[in-house]
């Protein structure tokens, strides 16, 4: 992957070497792109100072890490020392980039904990970052992800941030009036953490809001578009209409995928049919858009690929794909995401398909646990149990599947190491010697009825010594004769849901091109260079490029987008997806009068006939090579359109052809 991401990145550069495309503009303070970066935690002046060469050089504008009042300020009635942040500034600075800083403690100094007690040393501090600066800071966030409470340091508490928000806005005002006083950038879009601060009376103490709308592994689509309206609705209602929106954190990770429960499969399969030699199997994932390459292999389908028998074949399946599949009864064995999600809007088709003798794999913790529903964008969200037509549970019953864990039996440890019974052994389970570990989620026969049978594969001790299933196999017979395969084992560090460096760089502008165009503006992308010290941890895979400044794709898909949208350029009051939100197509004029935009699809894939206001259109790739569609008529083209964003410049897009 590493190879493709150079290839990638010298045929940006090609491109724009044979075109005359100039190099990323560099953006300043005038910049929307921005970009999270750990600056003051790296220990070597030359490394940082490269880091921030690269940033510049992408044609990323603005760069935001932490400045910790820990770090500070060490004693209470102590002098602040600014010497390692006056090194930092003067690396970014000197390639030309803004700084956000992130004025906040984590942890709080101890003298100072908890902040709510301490808030005229608080308003100090503040007061000294901001003075310090001056004008060198346009705008300031006070705090990070305050409604984690990891972040926090205590239960999630709007009440208490608002007067910490309070305290920090009037000291910031005081010492330079001009500053931008940021409302801390939220994880997510929690609509009811934002509202209690509105509502405790922080509405007056912030100039902008921020907020981290992950939504990995998912695609942009669907939810990105629609946690910024919402959150705008929100904001209306308090008044705050006209206030800015900036994105502090957004990305996708591209880790290397740890499935716990994958090792269960080609053993369980024996178990449940050991006369079955090969499978022809579905993967009914709920973590891509119909359009959008959900028939390339992803990550976890790559491995859940690899994990079948030999010769066993593999689909991708998404929404009503997995239905006709089923129907066309050429499927032996349908896989669920490992994420404990599951497509309920196919619920009847695969509970018909287990009573036809197929087989169901769930390996990804509490089978079953959250339903998702494709929905009218083309992707998938989470439903309420209300929106499926039956709770989960009704559900789980409906195919003889028990599930417990430590919050329904107290005897049942959350975590720790299961080990293979004789029945795995003899199937070929091949695991940790120690124990296979994870925090663990239980099978049960509780509702299984006459005939079925039910074969634990990995057992764990509960706090009485009695053996609990952490995975098993179910025969069911009196009428549903299929199978079910079931591993409770959940990863101990990060979800399974890696977006791959394709996936990245190909969500990366589609996601910029949504916030723009919803009127966010500026956004930082998390982050510029993973740590990447565990492989498999999705927290150390968000960055542009590798721990060695080796580039992912997504590094040349910013650069490209920046290229294609410089700053200065103004959105086009149009517009910009169809009323299915499946085709996008937001545009905006450069500051040279150029018109120009992006389009690309969540529904299938294919050419499509699009009529512009000008008769010469250029049309490039997200990864910035030219393309040449068919010119079918003056301003008409037909242009391949899919999940693969495209740029198209010179001309409005007026209409799609018929």
């Amino acid at each position: 992957m590493k190879a493709r991401a150079a290839v990638l990145c010298l045929s940006l550069c090609a491109a724009i070497a044979s075109s005359g495309v100039p190099a990323p503009p560099l953006g300043g303070a005038a910049s929307p792109y921005g970009v999270c970066a750990h600056l003051h935690w790296v220990k070597s002046p030359a490394e940082r100072a490269d880091e921030c060469r690269r940033i510049a050089a992408s044609g990323i504008g603005r760069i935001r890490f932490d400045f910790l009042w820990r770090d500070i300020q060490k004693e209470p009635d102590g002098s602040f020392d600014f010497s390692h942040y006056d090194d930092v500034m003067a690396d970014a600075e000197g390639e030309g980039l803004t700084v956000l800083p992130i004025i906040y403690g984590n942890p709080v100094p101890k003298w100072a904990a908890p902040i709510w007690e301490h808030l005229p040393e608080w308003g100090r501090f503040v007061a000294a970052v901001v003075a310090h600066y001056g004008d060198r800071f346009p705008d300031v966030e006070i705090w990070n992800e305050q409604n984690l409470e990891l972040f926090w340091q205590n239960p999630r508490d709007p009440v208490r941030y608002a007067e910490v928000l309070r305290t920090a806005y009037e000291a910031a005002k005081r010492a330079n009036p001009g500053v931008r006083v940021l409302f801390g950038g939220v994880s997510g879009v929690p609509l009811d953490y934002i509202e209690g601060v509105y509502k405790a009376g922080g509405g007056p103490f912030f100039d902008a809001m921020c907020v981290h709308p992950y939504n990995h592994p998912r695609p942009p689509e669907g939810d990105l578009d629609k946690k910024l309206e919402n959150l705008r609705a929100l904001m209306a209602k308090y008044g705050d209409a006209e206030k800015p929106v900036i994105i502090t954190e957004h990305g996708w990770p591209t880790h290397d995928e740890r499935i716990p429960g994958l090792g269960v499969l080609r053993p369980g399969l024996a178990v449940a049919r050991p006369e079955m030699k090969t499978w022809r199997a579905v993967y009914a994932t709920t973590t891509g858009a119909a359009g959008d390459g959900a028939n390339r292999l992803d990550p976890v389908a790559e491995a859940l690929e690899a994990a079948l028998p030999p010769g066993s074949t593999l689909e991708v399946c998404f929404g009503a794909r997995l239905s006709e599949r089923l129907a066309a009864r050429d499927v032996d064995l349908v896989v669920y995401p490992f994420d404990e999600t599951f497509p309920a809007d196919t619920f009847d088709a695969v509970s018909a398909f287990l009573k036809a003798g197929g087989t169901l794999a769930m390996l990804g913790g509490m089978p079953m646990w959250v339903p998702m529903r494709e929905t009218a964008t083309g992707v998938f969200a989470p439903a309420s149990d209300d929106m499926t037509g039956a709770s989960t549970q009704e559900m789980r019953e409906a195919l003889r599947v028990g599930v417990a864990a430590w919050w329904t039996d107290s005897a049942l440890p959350r975590k720790g190491r299961a080990f293979p019974t004789l029945a795995a052994k003899a199937a070929g389970f091949k695991g940790d010697p120690a124990g296979e570990p994870g925090q663990f989620r239980f099978q049960t026969a509780r509702f299984l009825r006459e005939g079925d049978e039910f074969i634990p594969l990995l057992v764990a001790k509960d706090a009485n010594g009695d053996e609990a299933a952490v995975a098993s196999v179910t025969r069911l017979a009196g009428g549903a004769e299929g199978c079910l395969v079931v591993s409770g084992i959940m990863n101990l560090v990060g979800r399974v849901g890696s977006a791959g460096e394709e996936g990245q760089a190909r969500y990366l502008p589609r996601a910029l091109a949504i916030c723009l165009a919803e009127g966010v503006e500026q956004y930082f992308w998390y982050e510029f260079r993973s740590p990447e010290r565990d492989p498999q941890y999705s927290e150390h895979h968000f960055g542009l490029t590798h721990v060695n400044f080796t580039p992912k794709p997504a590094l040349g898909a910013y650069s490209n987008f920046i290229l294609a949208r410089p700053p200065g350029s103004v959105q086009s009051p149009v517009p910009w997806h169809d009323e299915a939100r499946k085709f996008f197509f937001p545009q905006w004029t450069r500051p040279d009068g150029t018109k120009a935009g992006l389009l690309w699809t969540t529904g299938p894939a294919g050419k499509r006939e699009l009529r512009f206001d000008a008769d010469r259109i250029v049309f490039r790739t997200y990864t910035g090579l030219k393309i040449a569609p068919v010119r079918v008529a003056p301003g008409v083209y037909r242009v391949p359109v899919s999940g693969d964003p495209i740029y198209f410049e010179g001309g409005a897009l007026a209409e799609e052809r018929p």
